[in-house]
């Protein structure tokens, strides 16, 4: 299965170079966010890739939806993480691919193809970059910390900003990149010390998340409880500054 979405994740970011700085067509979609022909054609040879291998696995992605079969197996598919970095010639954007079995999310694979970087983690057996093991920092200064920080400001805006205005009094600094991967990787190569969003979709995380624990690290809703792939606002951090982070979030 790793193989599988090894392969897959190459073949999607070899679509994504060939049309890298070029003119694409593209629509908008309902949520207001762009969708362009790299974002269909990536989905449609993941899918094929998956599917030829294992016929009887479900499929949820963002372009196409759930494909429902078997319900032990589901992969969770983001076919180009960072779309709106794409089309303006910015670097950081990939592939997202993960793997539920059973309810907990088990393979992990990120490629993003400028950087030339591949990730890939496994329950329990380590996540890695491009065959070196990751592991997050051992920071535990909340007032030297570095966070990466994406949210759409169309919903909820009044509460997303004081929010973020009220981490950033507490931390070093932020950055925002507009590509989930990018961020969630960023931790778990220990580069980063959390990253921080109020409304992102499990094709969006769930391969990043099982890195960031696989390299040390801890992952929660807001809240403080345990994540699944189907959660909405997280923290996922480098464990040490994990508590001091959802304290500052929840006023605590």
């Amino acid at each position: 299965m790793k193989e599988t979405a090894i392969r897959a994740a190459k073949e999607a970011g070899q679509i994504q170079l060939s049309y890298f700085c070029k003119d694409l067509k593209k629509s908008i979609k309902k949520d207001g966010s762009y969708v362009t022909e790299v974002d269909l054609k990536c989905i449609k040879s993941i899918r094929k890739i998956i599917l030829d291998q294992f016929p009887n696995h479900s499929i949820l992605d963002e372009e196409m939806g759930f494909l429902k079969k078997s319900p032990d197996y589901k992969w969770i598919i983001d076919p180009l993480d960072g779309t709106h970095n794409f089309m303006m010639d910015n670097p950081l954007f990939g592939v997202s691919i993960a793997l539920e079995h059973k309810k907990k999310i088990v393979l992990g694979v990120i490629y993003m193809p400028v950087l030339n970087r591949l990730y890939y983690g496994e329950l329990g057996k380590g996540a890695f970059c491009n065959g070196r093991r990751l592991k997050v920092n051992n920071n535990d200064n909340i007032r030297k910390s570095l966070f990466m920080y994406d949210v759409k400001l169309k919903a909820d805006t009044d509460w997303k900003v004081k929010m973020l205005k009220n981490i950033s009094k507490h931390t070093w600094h932020l950055r925002m990149h507009g590509a989930a991967v990018y961020n969630l990787v960023t931790v778990a190569e220990g580069k980063a010390d959390f990253a921080l969003d109020f409304d992102s979709n499990s094709w969006d995380h769930s391969a990043g998340f099982l890195m960031i624990e696989e390299a040390g690290g801890k992952v929660t809703d807001l809240n403080g409880k345990k994540w699944t792939p189907y959660i909405k606002g997280y923290v996922a951090s480098n464990g040490k500054i994990h508590e001091k982070v959802l304290k500052v979030l929840n006023n605590r």
